[in-house]
C-alpha cells in the first residue's frame, strides 16, 4: 500500500517474535525446495521437464505452494507449478481443475502481496491457458477477475499491477467476443465504466481510474454525465492535476477524430498532391488512392505512388523504412490539367495503433508455455486496424485545395462486420475550423459552444472566490481560444508563472508558441506571401507551430535563438524561395542545409552573423538543387573560406572552393552589390563587406 512501511506490520514485541519464527520456518522450506531440485537434476524428464517419480513431483508441487505462500517473489516455485500443470501425462479435465484451483490459490497470495509481479504474472498465465483451452465458463471466470481487481482497488486504487492485469482481462473478453458473440465489446466496457465510476466516487483523485475510463468505448457515458461528476470534484480541489487532465480530455479529445487533414495542396511543377496531417500518421500506401472527376463527369483513378515526407533533417537510417510522417506526398505519373477537374476525391487509409495494442495484449496467448497442445490454439495474423478518411476537394488555380469537412466520411475497419467497415461519422466528431481562424481541430460530437460556456461560468465563479489555481487560468484561456473569444495570453501566463515559478521556462515557451502561431495566422489571413518572425526569441520551429501556414514564399527568422539543437521543420514549406536565419546561434551550415533538403524552390539563404564553423566533410551533400545564393557574412566560416581559397582567384574576388563547395564559388561585395576591386584589407566579419557563396553553374 502507498505510505505503509514494512515495519508497521509488527508493532509489538510479540508480533515481531512471531514474524521472526515465520521467517525461520519459511527459509527451512526454501532450503528444502532448493536441495530437492539440486538432488533431482539427474532424474528430470528431458521431454516433460519434471521429475520422473510422480510421488516426488506431487511433493514438490505441494512444497512450491508453501514456498510461494511464504515468499511470493520466488519465481522458481511459480515456474515449477507451471511445468507441473503442463505435464502431458495429466488428462485435460485434471488440468482444468488444477488451473481453477490455481486461481483460488493465487488470490489468497495476492491478499498478502498485492504488489508482487510474480503473483500477477502467474495468475495471468493461468487465465491465458484457460483462454486457449476455451473452457465453458471462461466468460464468468473473466468477469470474476474484473470483480477481483475492483476489490483490490478499494484498498489501493493506484495499484498499477492490478490496472495492467485488468487491461489484459478486458482484451481477453474482447477475444472471446471476436470468436463468438457471447460478450459484446460494449457490454464489457459498460461493465468497466460502472465499476470505474464507483472508484472515482470513492476517491476523485484516482488518476488511474480517470485514465482507464477514458480508454473505454466511445459509446460509454456522455460528456454531460462525466462533467456532472467532475465539476464537484474541481470545486473541492481546483489544484488536483488528474481532474484537469480528464477535464481536458473530456472537452477536446472524447469521441474526437485522432487523425485528420489540416491542409492539402497540388504542386503542378512536381505533379504531386501533398497532404498535411494534424499528427504523425502511418499511411497505408497500397490502400490509399486518389480519383479525379472532370466536368464531363468522367471519374479516373490517378496513377502514382505515395511517399512519406520528412519535415526536417533527412536521415539515411530511415530511408526505405515505413515510418509515421506528418506530411505525405502522392506523385502522379502523368501531369494533371487543373482546369478540367471538377473535384478530387482523396481516400486516405491510416494504420492506427489499435493493432499494436491488440498485438501487445495477445502476445502471451502465442507463447509455448501457454499452449497445452498444438490443436488448441492457432496462430493468426493480426489484421491492421485501418481508419478511412474520404474527402472531396476542389483544386484552385494556385494549387490550393480548401478542405471541405461537410463532404468528409469516416470509416473504421471491423473484420466481424459483413462489410468489413463501421461508419464512424455518427460517432466521431468531424474536424472544424476555429472561429475566426484557419486552424482545424477535432472535437467530440457532444462538445458544443454551450458546454464551453458553462465551463467558463464554473471557472469564473472559482476565480471570483479567490481560488488561485494555474489550471483555472489555463483552462479559461484555452476555452476562449476555441470559441473565438478574445483572451489575453500575456495575462494568463503571468498568473500561471506566479503560481508555478519552477516551470516558468516551460510556460514562456508555451506563450511564445502561441505568439508565433498568431503572427503566422495574421499574415496568412492577409494573403501575404512573406512571413516575418524576426526578433521573437524563437528557439524551435516545429511542425505543430507552422501548420497549416506552410505556403509562404519568404520567411524571415533573423535575430532569434535558433541553434543546431533546435527543431527545424520548415522543410514542409515547399513554396519557400527566400529564407533568412541571420543572427542566430547556428554553428553547422550542414545542419541547416539538411533541414532544407526538401525545398526545391529555395533560391536564397541568409545565415550571416551566425557562429558557423568550418566543416570538412560533405558540406553540401543535401543542398537543395535550386539554391543559388548563401549569405555567410560575418561568420567564422567566411573567414576560413577566404583563407583557404585560391589566391589568384581571390584577386578577382571570386574563389572557387573545390575542397568545400564543389560547384559553389565565393564572392565578396558590399551592401550595394558585388565589388569590382578588392579592398586592401577586407573585413569579412563586419557588416560593411558582404560574403556570399553562389552557385557557379547558374
Amino acid at each position: 500500500m502507498h505510505g505503509i512501511r514494512r515495519e508497521d506490520f509488527y508493532k509489538t514485541p510479540v508480533e515481531e517474535r512471531a514474524f521472526a519464527e515465520k521467517l525461520k520456518k519459511g527459509f527451512r522450506l526454501l532450503d528444502s525446495f532448493v536441495a530437492s531440485v539440486k538432488q533431482s537434476e539427474l532424474t528430470v524428464d528431458s521431454e516433460g521437464g519434471l521429475l520422473e517419480d510422480p510421488t516426488e513431483a506431487e511433493r514438490m508441487f505441494s512444497l512450491s505452494g508453501d514456498i510461494t505462500d511464504f515468499m511470493p517473489e520466488f519465481y522458481p516455485s511459480w515456474n515449477y507449478r507451471k511445468n507441473y500443470m503442463l505435464q502431458k501425462a495429466i488428462d485435460p479435465e485434471r488440468i482444468l481443475l488444477l488451473l481453477k484451483d490455481e486461481l483460488t490459490f493465487s488470490a489468497s497470495v495476492l491478499k498478502k502481496a498485492p504488489k508482487c509481479y510474480a503473483v500477477w504474472h502467474h495468475r495471468l498465465w493461468v487465465l491465458t491457458v484457460l483462454l486457449n483451452v476455451r473452457c465453458d465458463d471462461l466468460v464468468d471466470i473473466l468477469k470474476n477477475e474484473i470483480s477481483l481487481c475492483m476489490l483490490f482497488f478499494k484498498f489501493d486504487g493506484r495499484n498499477f499491477h492490478g490496472w495492467g492485469y485488468l487491461n489484459f482481462i478486458k482484451h481477453y473478453l474482447y477475444q472471446v467476443e471476436s470468436s463468438s458473440n457471447a460478450v459484446p465489446t460494449v457490454a464489457v466496457d459498460k461493465l468497466c465504466y460502472s465499476e470505474f465510476k464507483k472508484l472515482i466516487e470513492t476517491n476523485f483523485s484516482n488518476y488511474s481510474a480517470w485514465f482507464n475510463q477514458g480508454n473505454l468505448s466511445e459509446t460509454c457515458g456522455s460528456i454531460t454525465e462525466d462533467l456532472e461528476s467532475l465539476t464537484p470534484a474541481i470545486y473541492t480541489d481546483p489544484n488536483d492535476q488528474c481532474l484537469w487532465h480528464y477535464f481536458d480530455w473530456l472537452l477536446y479529445h472524447r469521441n474526437a477524430l485522432r487523425y485528420f487533414l489540416v491542409r492539402c495542396h497540388y504542386f503542378e511543377e512536381s505533379q504531386s498532391f501533398v497532404v498535411y496531417f494534424n499528427t504523425c500518421v502511418h499511411l497505408s500506401r497500397s490502400d490509399s488512392f486518389i480519383t479525379i472527376t472532370t466536368y464531363e463527369a468522367q471519374v479516373e483513378k490517378v496513377e502514382g505512388r505515395w511517399e512519406g515526407f520528412n519535415c526536417g533533417l533527412s536521415s539515411e537510417k530511415l530511408e526505405g523504412l515505413s515510418v509515421p510522417q506528418y506530411v505525405w506526398r502522392f506523385v502522379a505519373r502523368q501531369a494533371i490539367q487543373i482546369s478540367a477537374i471538377e473535384h478530387v476525391s482523396l481516400c486516405l487509409m491510416i494504420e492506427t495503433d489499435d493493432d499494436i495494442v491488440r498485438s501487445y495484449y495477445s502476445h502471451m496467448t502465442q507463447m509455448a508455455k501457454c499452449i497445452i497442445s498444438t490443436d488448441i490454439s492457432e496462430t493468426k495474423d493480426v489484421n491492421p486496424c485501418l481508419l478511412s478518411l474520404r474527402y472531396e476537394l476542389r483544386i484552385l488555380s494556385n494549387g490550393d485545395m480548401p478542405l471541405n469537412m461537410d463532404s468528409m466520411s469516416i470509416m473504421r475497419s471491423n473484420m466481424s462486420n459483413v462489410s468489413g467497415w463501421d461508419d464512424m461519422s455518427a460517432v466521431l466528431g468531424r474536424p472544424i475550423r476555429l472561429p475566426g481562424s484557419s486552424c482545424i481541430v477535432s472535437l467530440g460530437r457532444e462538445t458544443t459552444t454551450e458546454i464551453f460556456e458553462k465551463q467558463l461560468e464554473m471557472i469564473s465563479e472559482l476565480l471570483g472566490i479567490c481560488t488561485d489555481s494555474k489550471y483555472l487560468y489555463l483552462a479559461r484561456h484555452k476555452i476562449l481560444r476555441f470559441i473565438g473569444e478574445p483572451s489575453d495570453a500575456e495575462e494568463c501566463y503571468k498568473h500561471v508563472k506566479r503560481i508555478d515559478p519552477l516551470r516558468a521556462t516551460m510556460y514562456e515557451d508555451m506563450l511564445l508558441k502561441e505568439k508565433v502561431q498568431d503572427a503566422l495566422e495574421g499574415m496568412d489571413n492577409k494573403g501575404l506571401k512573406s512571413a516575418c518572425l524576426s526578433g521573437m526569441g524563437i528557439k524551435h520551429l516545429s511542425y505543430s507551430t507552422l501548420c497549416p501556414h506552410v505556403m509562404f514564399e519568404t520567411l524571415d527568422l533573423s535575430s532569434n535563438a535558433l541553434s543546431d539543437s533546435s527543431s527545424l521543420d520548415f522543410g514542409v514549406m515547399l513554396k519557400l524561395r527566400h529564407l533568412s536565419l541571420a543572427n542566430n546561434r547556428f554553428t553547422s551550415l550542414r545542419r541547416i542545409l539538411g533541414a532544407l533538403s526538401n525545398l526545391h524552390n529555395l533560391k536564397s539563404l541568409d545565415v550571416s552573423r551566425n557562429p558557423l564553423i568550418t566543416e570538412e566533410d560533405e558540406l553540401f551533400k543535401a543542398i537543395p538543387p535550386s539554391l543559388i545564393t548563401i549569405d555567410i557574412t560575418g561568420t567564422p566560416l567566411a573567414a576560413s573560406f577566404i583563407k583557404e581559397g585560391d589566391a589568384s582567384s581571390l584577386s578577382t574576388y571570386e574563389g572557387l572552393l573545390h575542397t568545400h563547395c564543389g560547384v559553389f564559388s565565393m564572392r565578396i561585395g558590399d551592401a550595394s552589390g558585388i565589388s569590382k576591386s578588392r579592398p586592401e584589407s577586407a573585413d569579412v566579419t563586419g557588416c560593411e563587406t558582404k560574403v556570399f557563396l553562389e552557385r557557379s553553374d547558374t
